[in-house]
């Protein structure tokens, strides 16, 4: 479908300046999209004609045509370049912005950087990992970085079927993939391609299925006995976990004025998750008061961290990944299953979801009834042992 292209000169008669003149502004239309820019240019409103979009005076027409003439050549120029124009490209070609990235690894790159402060470490640490695979992607294909408005269905498959022959796990690939969507939408906004050539395509199939401990598999997590000082940090930070459903981010963060005492003496966490920003607010289990207390003990006055931060998050999930192969226990434990594990222990001890909810501090209770289906699913399970 070919694009349609218009130049308009005109004028507002209703913003004049100080001396009775107004502004000569060019509007700039491409497939139904518009785009304002001055001309420099003024004019007393009555020396306009509105209908030939010329003025009366005959060098300031010529310096209007010249500037359409500077508009038609930049509009032909990045056709030929990308393919295709957009009014806002052509605005941003024409003011000198360069501002806009036209190529997808430059445009991953500053996408990266304007989440380095605005997104949590964790958040901010998987999307730089996602830049990195598609960077070793596009390099793999002998090219230094590709033009957006170049990319199509096929280099979606062909970056999809590198990852499986990388082989990564289904969720880590669509993680990447989202990452590579992502940038097509920014593209986008930005105005640099006119829709995401991706649209509608599909990612793996991945089945949601959060791992949790058992109460046996707890207890004997509790009753090893470990010698290594950055193995017995990794346990207790994933013990205080399971029994208050704070995430890795946010112990790492906790600190000792988030730990508060209500009227009746019972001690609990108020504290903002670092990924959501909504508040959780969870009551100390006894077992989470006694880990709490070899950190605190000597630390009575001031504001502090609770767990110390000299040990790298890698060490800590390597600490932990030995730590549940020495106690007998299958799955791998990671962080994240600590907080599974208390969403699933905390409802089949008969806590309202409701409450399970706040404590966790889920935005919605969406995200916590994912431990109801568990729940259903283990009682199922357990029937047909029975039976």
């Amino acid at each position: 479908m070919r694009s349609t292209f218009k130049i308009l000169f005109y004028i507002n008669k209703n913003k004049t300046k100080a001396d009775g003149t107004t502004a000569i502004l060019c509007r700039i239309t491409i497939d139904g999209s518009n785009v304002v820019i001055t001309t420099g240019e003024s004019i007393v409103p009555h020396g306009w004609c509105a209908k030939r979009g010329e003025t009366t005076d005959k060098k300031t027409n010529q310096r209007l045509k010249n500037f359409r003439e500077e508009i038609e050549q930049g509009y032909n120029t990045l056709l030929y370049k990308y393919g295709a124009v957009s009014a806002e490209l052509l605005k941003n070609y024409l003011q000198g912005i360069g501002r806009n990235p036209t190529t997808l690894l430059a445009l991953s790159t500053e996408e990266l950087n304007a989440q380095r402060e605005s997104k949590s470490k964790g958040t901010y640490s998987n999307n730089r990992s996602s830049d990195k695979q598609l960077n070793a992607f596009v390099r793999n294909r002998g090219e230094e970085d590709i033009s957006l408005t170049a990319l199509t269905i096929e280099f979606f498959d062909d970056y999809r079927f590198h990852l499986k022959k990388e082989g990564y796990a289904p969720a880590t690939i669509n993680k990447h993939l989202c990452w590579l969507s992502r940038l097509m939408y920014r593209a986008v906004g930005q105005g640099t391609i006119r829709f995401n050539p991706f649209e509608g395509m599909k990612y793996e199939a991945v089945e949601n299925k959060p791992r949790f401990l058992g109460k046996g598999d707890i207890v004997k997590l509790l009753a090893f006995p470990l010698q290594d000082e950055g193995a017995e940090l990794s346990r207790r930070m994933f013990l205080f976990s399971v029994f208050t459903g704070l995430a890795f981010a946010d112990l790492q963060s906790l600190r000792a004025s988030q730990i508060e005492t209500n009227s009746d003496g019972k001690r609990y966490i108020r504290k903002a998750r670092q990924k959501t920003e909504v508040e959780s607010l969870t009551p100390l289990h006894p077992i989470a008061e006694q880990i709490l207390s070899l950190y605190t003990k000597e630390k009575s006055k001031g504001d502090y961290k609770i767990f110390p931060d000299t040990v790298s998050k890698g060490k800590l999930s390597s600490h932990l990944k030995t730590v549940g192969l020495a106690c007998g226990i299958r799955t791998p434990l990671t962080w994240h299953m600590a907080r599974h594990s208390f969403g699933t222990l905390t409802l089949e001890a008969g806590i309202p979801i409701e409450s399970i909810a706040k404590m966790m501090g889920h935005s919605s209770i969406a995200s916590t009834q994912i431990y109801a289906q568990i729940t259903d699913q283990k009682i199922a399970r357990d029937m047909e042992r029975l039976m």
